[in-house]
């Protein structure tokens, strides 16, 4: 990969990082809104070099603006260029070592050493049966490193009440299997597969060679009771080409399946939908006067479903013979245009 000069990244990038943060303020910017959240986080902890997490904000081809960075290397472009972080352009080479320890959680799932370990740590108690945030997965090692043992890992383990022991809930959606280089790439390697949620970066606001669509997580729990929540990431095999794992601001959340506690605002057109997690029926409703397309879309840009809504109405769509998965719910006003987008998960 061919460096470049100090002006032209800075000319480039448009991603604001401010890395060594404190483990209560990354725990805090994860949080949905002080009030609203459905959640209180407490206990927060953080094993990281000082230099591999950060806040960041700014345009970005990532699907995120805002939120908080954990990486197997540096989070910030040195002064100068000579060590890259996560806002570089696509031919920098993101790559550092920084010789710290691996994490034993993340070993166990990929039965190789780890090294160059961030975990993030914190309890939570969610005011309803179910949480959920937003991130997306991103390497160096995309995509040459598909299909190999050089693996960078990462996990988001929850534990607490209904969890025999800590369990994984970074994982493609419908499935068990964690998301990772092998499971998500450009479908280059023996390995392949899931390549609709794979980003092939070709921007000039991020240093990582390719990345995931933003994914959900999510986990069901019992209201007012107290889980644990782990968010670790890890080099594989070796601790040269930096991965991240990109969280979304305040989308670490709380609510219900029922229409009481709704999980999902879209506030300037006055839309609730809910459950973000649904087996059968996805809710609808809107205040305003406006009238809206509905399409419900899958990870391959196909239109499952559609529907319109009216003002002050509701609308109730039946997604039961979708398969589980991930989809994308688009609301296009039909006065000028303006769209919308919010995700859900068929369970």
């Amino acid at each position: 990969m061919v460096l470049i000069t100090v002006g032209t990244l800075q000319a480039s990038a448009q991603l604001s990082i401010t890395p060594n943060q404190t483990a209560s303020n990354l725990a805090n910017l994860l949080v949905a809104t002080s009030g609203t959240a459905g959640v209180t986080v407490t206990n927060a902890s953080l094993t990281c070099d000082t230099a591999a997490n950060g806040e960041f904000s700014g345009s970005s081809n990532l699907g995120i603006s805002n939120g908080i960075a954990l990486g197997s290397g540096d989070v910030l472009t040195a002064v100068g260029g000579s060590t890259f972080g996560l806002d570089g352009l696509p031919s920098d080479m993101a790559s550092t070592a920084l010789m710290s320890a691996g994490d034993a959680d993340l070993g166990a799932l990929v039965t190789m050493p780890t090294y160059d370990a961030c975990v993030l740590e914190f309890d939570l108690q969610p005011v309803g049966n179910f949480i959920e945030f937003e991130y997306v997965f991103g390497s160096e090692e995309y995509p040459e490193y598909n299909c190999t043992s050089f693996n960078d890992i990462f996990a988001f383990f929850i534990s607490g009440p209904g969890f025999s022991a800590p369990t994984n809930i970074a994982i493609i959606p419908g499935t068990t299997t964690p998301v990772s280089i092998n499971s998500i790439n450009d479908g280059t390697g023996i390995c392949g597969g899931n390549t609709s949620l794979y980003v092939n970066n070709t921007g000039s606001t991020c240093t990582m060679d390719g990345f995931t669509t933003p994914m959900i997580a999510t986990a069901t729990v019992t209201p007012g009771q107290t889980y644990h929540l782990k968010m670790a990431i890890a080099d594989v095999s070796d601790a040269i080409f930096n991965s991240y794992v990109i969280l979304k601001a305040n989308s670490l959340k709380s609510g219900s399946t029922g229409s009481s506690n709704v999980s999902s605002t879209l506030k300037d057109a006055g839309i609730t939908i809910y459950p973000t997690e649904v087996d059968q029926y996805l809710m609808i409703n809107q205040k305003g006067l406006d009238s809206w397309v509905v399409k419900v879309i899958n990870t391959s840009g196909e239109i499952c479903l559609r529907a319109e809504l009216n003002e002050h109405s509701s609308q109730s769509l039946n997604v039961a013979s979708l398969s589980k998965g991930m989809y994308m719910l688009h609301l296009s006003r039909k006065s000028d245009g303006h769209t919308m987008t919010e995700r859900f998960i068929k369970q």
